[in-house]
């Protein structure tokens, strides 16, 4: 196993809005341990992840589907949401059974946003034409593609719906679909880093608890921040943060396991991963089997 100094702790953070809470403060703890952390989209935490680059970091929950034997998950921290999350949606000029082989466009930022899409699609029997492009803006999607998947602060900007007749809230299909909350991304450690750094990752894991504590205590100054950083108004981030869930419980899992027996049930992943915590146990058994 590659020993990893203390001093070169890289942490992942997704660059929008919907984690702002957890990392409310986390920097000033960041740079007491000089912790390097990187504020990149989904897609890029993932990679990075997958590659070795990070040793722990947010990710999207099917990031972990395709990486979990690599992986541990990180115990009570989940970016979720029950209901309408906003920030993950499909837009589309036609009716939902009506997509099948129209061009449909998926983002290239949130692995978990296009499987759960894909899923979606899969359930219904629809087979769309999938072309995989970020979105913009509306004009792009109306001029390029039939129906589109926009996720992030880009969602949260336009006004979808007056642009296209036909806009879906993809956590409230999955709601409706199946009654459980939507987990889009969770928080994970690398099996290697926890074997060797298993105080250190607790020590982290506190942290971001703590951060967390005092992010919802302070979510007003949050959600005004937000508003301004993306100029749009302060109601529809308070609407936005009100929906959101940062805590991995019961119901969490369960939403996890229903999604990823789904994804290989319909072949969108090649295995059913399992859900490793990490915990000192964990850890330790990571650092056997590693040796």
């Amino acid at each position: 196993m590659t020993e990893v100094r203390r001093d070169s702790i890289s942490i992942g953070r997704i660059q929008y809005i919907n984690v702002d809470p957890v990392y409310y403060g986390f920097k000033q703890y960041a740079a007491r341990l000089s912790i390097n952390l990187i504020s990149s989209p989904p897609s890029i935490l993932n990679q990075l992840m997958a590659d070795g680059r990070l040793d722990i970091s947010s990710v999207s929950s099917s990031a972990y589907a395709r990486n979990w034997k690599d992986w541990l998950i990180l115990p009570d921290l989940s970016i979720s949401c029950y209901g309408k999350v906003m920030s993950v949606l499909a837009a589309s000029r036609y009716p939902l059974e009506e997509l099948g082989g129209k061009k449909v466009l998926l983002t290239d930022e949130s692995a978990t946003a296009v499987d759960l899409l894909k899923l979606l699609f899969a359930k219904k029997n629809i087979r769309p034409d999938f072309h995989k492009e970020k979105i913009t803006s509306p004009s792009q999607l109306r001029d390029t593609a039939d129906a589109g998947l926009i996720i992030g602060d880009c969602a949260l900007k336009h006004d979808w719906r007056h642009h296209f007749e036909y806009v879906w809230d993809l956590c409230e299909l999955w709601n409706q679909m199946t009654g459980l909350p939507f987990v889009f991304g969770i928080w994970v450690v690398r099996k290697a880093f926890a074997a060797n750094y298993a105080e250190i990752t607790s020590e982290i894991l506190d942290a971001l608890y703590r951060s967390r504590m005092n992010g919802l205590a302070n979510i007003s100054a949050i959600m005004e921040s937000a508003a301004r950083k993306l100029n749009i108004p302060p109601e529809i981030c308070k609407a936005y943060y009100d929906c959101m869930s940062y805590n991995l419980g019961a119901p969490e899992y369960r939403a996890l396991e229903t999604f990823f027996k789904g994804l290989h049930e319909y072949q969108i992943i090649d295995q059913r991963p399992e859900l490793n915590i990490f915990s000192h146990q964990t850890a330790a058994q990571a650092s056997i089997v590693s040796m």
